[in-house]
């Protein structure tokens, strides 16, 4: 079996006097890598609402190679009123791990951006998603933006992307914002096992998404969603329905059959990177917060087999509490593997004091 590598812990959440993230630098995962030495465990004790953190990351059996990436800062300094204290993103690529490592490189400086004091959390949230998509479907300069290719990576690369954000709102009390496009998850462990995603999982097998990007559709007689591999795919293609990237789903004002550039996609397909924001006060009930890509979980109704559900995940943590962060965040993606999960498996496990 292929054992997770573990991250060191990075730098801290808040700059001093700044009250803002410290863009970070993302951190690639060999395909077999032994465990890393305790000194380099992700480990940060006594901070105000964490109490620790730790970062698993397997790259997937049926993989050439890792196209996870993830970001994770942990604040150790006196915070600002509003000001994030945690910050957890995990980001699955697809098409290639171009997009997922420039977001977890680049992501935090759009929180920065649009968060101005936290007095309205789920509009700066959405609005960094909004602009991180914005530039990574830029078109190229030179010659590959004249014939039409668009994204980093490439027009069919792309990355769904779950973010976490822990911090006390105008009144002082402890919050979470949970954040995503496409079907990584950022669940809440509570007292007796309880499992909460805090996230929806943005595919086309939903039918709330099928009808969204049907709505748009300008010719009904050929369907954008279509049926094919055992599972719901937007252009018969892709098994998402929100996705950072992925140029050639996106409109340049073309429609479906209209080609205006070298990837014969340009109409758009409707997916896009628009999150879903979800926030929750956090109480003393509250024990886990676990950000992780889709390779973790169970998805049998979409044909994917193996994997943990949600409430496997939250007891999994509970009855390893004696242990550390990474080791949990170790164990748990071993057992996906276990249970069958092919997929790249990337998750963070935070411990929390509330």
């Amino acid at each position: 079996m292929q054992k997770s590598v573990l991250s060191s812990q990075r730098a801290s959440l808040v700059a001093p006097g700044l009250g803002k993230l410290a863009p970070r630098r993302c951190l690639s995962t060999p395909r077999r890598a032994a465990l890393a030495p305790p000194q380099a465990a992700v480990a940060t004790q006594g901070t105000e609402l964490i109490k620790e953190a730790g970062i698993a990351s397997n790259q997937g059996t049926a993989r050439k190679q890792n196209e996870d990436r993830f970001s994770l800062d942990v604040g150790d300094l006196v915070q600002a009123e509003s000001s994030p204290i945690a910050y957890a993103a995990v980001f699955d690529g697809h098409g290639g791990f171009a997009c997922a490592e420039w977001l977890s490189k680049n992501f935090t400086a759009y929180v920065n951006k649009y968060w101005e004091g936290g007095a309205a959390p789920i509009a700066a949230m959405s609005e960094a998603f909004r602009a991180a998509d914005k530039k990574i479907l830029a078109p190229k300069q030179g010659i590959f933006g004249a014939m039409g290719e668009r994204g980093i990576g490439g027009s069919k690369c792309g990355a769904t992307g779950a973010v976490a954000l822990c911090y006390r709102n105008k009144e002082g009390k402890p919050c979470i914002l949970a954040a995503n496009a496409g079907d990584a998850r950022v669940i809440l462990g509570r007292k007796g096992g309880k499992a909460v995603q805090l996230t929806i999982d943005h595919v086309p097998d939903s039918e709330e998404e099928r009808i969204r990007i049907e709505r748009q559709n300008p010719n009904p007689k050929s369907p954008l969603v279509r049926y094919v591999g055992g599972t719901w795919r937007v252009g018969g293609l892709l098994a998402l329905s929100r996705a950072f990237g992925d140029a050639f789903m996106k409109g340049t004002g073309q429609f479906e059959g209209v080609t205006a550039g070298s990837d014969g996609y340009s109409s758009g397909f409707g997916v896009i990177a628009e999150p879903d924001v979800n926030v929750v006060e956090l109480t003393s009930d509250d024990y886990w917060v676990v950000i992780s890509s889709d390779g973790l979980f169970a998805n049998e109704e979409r044909g994917g087999g193996g994997g943990l559900t949600n409430e496997e995940v939250i007891q999994m943590c509970d009855k390893l509490s004696a242990k550390s962060c990474n080791e949990i965040a170790n164990v748990l993606a071993e057992k996906a593997v276990e249970a069958g999960t092919t997929d790249d498996v990337t998750l963070i496990v935070l411990k929390l004091s509330t």
